[in-house]
């Protein structure tokens, strides 16, 4: 689920190849401070070699080793380097005894660096990840979308006797390959690895414009909206149904975060779907989802009630305002006001150039047209007309989709509708499905669990259990 817009800096990396350095690098780890995020870890190692001096770039939660970046000698004997897609740079020193390296990292804002000497780079732990060779049959899926894109993903196929029940893995928000990769993590690859293990086919599936989901123009991506993700997610079911292993009347969808409020739309649009999984799906509008999530996420990261009272304030005018047809102008003036209370929220003091670039950027996030969609489509109509099993799953520790907030709404919607649903709340568990201490998103990738193991066996024990009775 996309967060609204609270002013952090995420690092963007360029994955390029990496050239063999002939020296052995010094290597400097630590972490920066990034607002609302908390510490994102680096590695800056210094290579000295007959082409030039280098700093590499590593970041294990974005899956970038050793990027090569062209440094030079400044006065002082500082180094400087740049990644200029990113609009990134760098300008460290190494300490006379080559035991730190401190400095600055830009982008948008200044960042202090100050890592320490590693013999190596650190490495993240990710005990949950398979490894091969894998007890069952893997395959490659690739199918045509009606409107001309390419959708490939990987089926995984239990050994034994079929035809097998199958899910489809719907991800969250942002384009996701996969594994939904994010921070180090791949919930998707562990969830495909658990239930196929246990006699669950299950189909995973790149998003439209990554890896091998491959659209013509990428600026049609622009364009998109949850209801042109649910038809990629519909021909992926269409495309799982040719497989002579699949049970055709055992075939559900599981959606994580935005993937849960996609899967009922495939279940109206598709009445042969067995069963829906919601994982932190949303059950209220996003109008109604984000300030919670606006509140949750500054409460976490220490600001004052005053504080994120005005946030949720702002915001929600802003909202309303939208909804409202207001001018180009006034959706300024209240974007000014917003950002104006996030900056402080979060103890942040910028130049102008980047609070305007801020107000900016937040106005062309509120106009894209996923965002419309999101912010004003209520989920209740389409969740009513489900006729499928749905098991609806939250953490209590959730803090971009309020448990008490969707949850609720989600059994309402379906009891009343004459539905069948499961809610199950998961004391704990936070947007990931991680054991977390506060939910926030800073916690994420320190955590080295990618999905509860409590979670995993109730998803897949529902499954086996609705698929039994058809």
């Amino acid at each position: 689920m996309r967060t609204s817009f609270i002013s952090h800096f995420i690092l963007w990396l360029c994955l390029v190849s990496c050239s063999v350095f002939a020296d052995e690098p010094r290597y400097y780890t630590g972490g920066i401070q990034i607002p609302t995020l908390g510490s994102l870890e680096m590695t800056l190692g210094v290579s000295e070699t007959n082409e030039g001096t280098y700093l590499l770039l590593t970041v294990p939660t974005q899956g970038a080793k050793n990027i090569p970046l062209a440094a030079t000698y400044t006065k002082g004997g500082f180094l400087a380097a740049e990644l200029p897609q990113a609009g990134l740079s760098f300008s460290v020193i190494e300490s006379e005894d080559f035991s730190r390296l401190t400095g600055t990292m830009y982008q948008g804002l200044e960042f202090e660096i100050n890592f320490i000497r590693v013999n190596e780079i650190p490495e993240l732990v990710r005990p949950q990840l398979p490894t091969k060779p894998y007890p069952y049959d893997s395959r490659e899926v690739t199918t045509l979308h009606p409107e001309g894109h390419l959708l490939q993903g990987t089926l995984t196929i239990p050994k034994g006797q079929g035809p097998f029940p199958c899910a489809v893995l719907i991800s969250g928000s942002g384009q996701q390959d996969r594994d939904e990769s994010l921070m180090g993590h791949k919930p998707f690859l562990v969830i495909a690895d658990n239930l196929t293990r246990q006699g669950i086919a299950v189909l995973r599936y790149d998003d439209r414009g990554i890896g091998g989901s491959v659209m013509e123009n990428i600026e049609d991506f622009k364009k998109d909206t949850s209801v042109d993700f649910a038809t990629d997610a519909l021909a992926m079911v269409h495309a799982v149904r040719m497989h002579a292993e699949i049970d055709t009347k055992k075939i559900g969808v599981i959606g994580h975060s935005e993937g849960g409020l996609i899967a009922p739309m495939v279940a109206v649009e598709d009445d042969l779907l067995a069963f829906i999984v919601m994982l932190a799906g949303p059950g209220v509008p996003g109008y109604e989802l984000l300030p919670v999530q606006q509140g949750l996420l500054l409460q976490t990261s220490g600001a004052s009630q005053e504080l994120i009272d005005g946030v949720v304030r702002a915001s929600t005018s802003l909202y309303e305002m939208m909804e409202s047809d207001a001018s180009e102008e006034e959706l300024r003036e209240q974007m000014t006001e917003l950002v104006s209370i996030q900056f402080s929220a979060q103890g942040l003091e910028v130049t102008e150039e980047i609070f305007e670039q801020a107000i900016d950027e937040g106005l062309a996030v509120m106009t894209l047209p996923w965002m419309q969609f999101f912010l004003f489509y209520d989920p209740a109509p389409t969740l009513a007309q489900v006729t499928c099993p749905v098991l609806a799953l939250n953490g209590t520790k959730d803090l971009q989709v309020d448990s008490n907030q969707n949850l609720t709404e989600i059994e309402a919607i379906m009891l009343e509708s004459g539905g069948d649903i499961t809610i199950v709340e998961l004391e704990g568990l936070n947007h990931l499905f991680q054991q977390a201490s506060t939910g926030s998103i800073e916690e994420y990738a320190k955590i080295e669990t990618t999905f509860d193991c409590a979670a995993l066996e109730i998803i897949c024990d529902w499954i086996l259990e609705v698929t039994d009775a058809n």
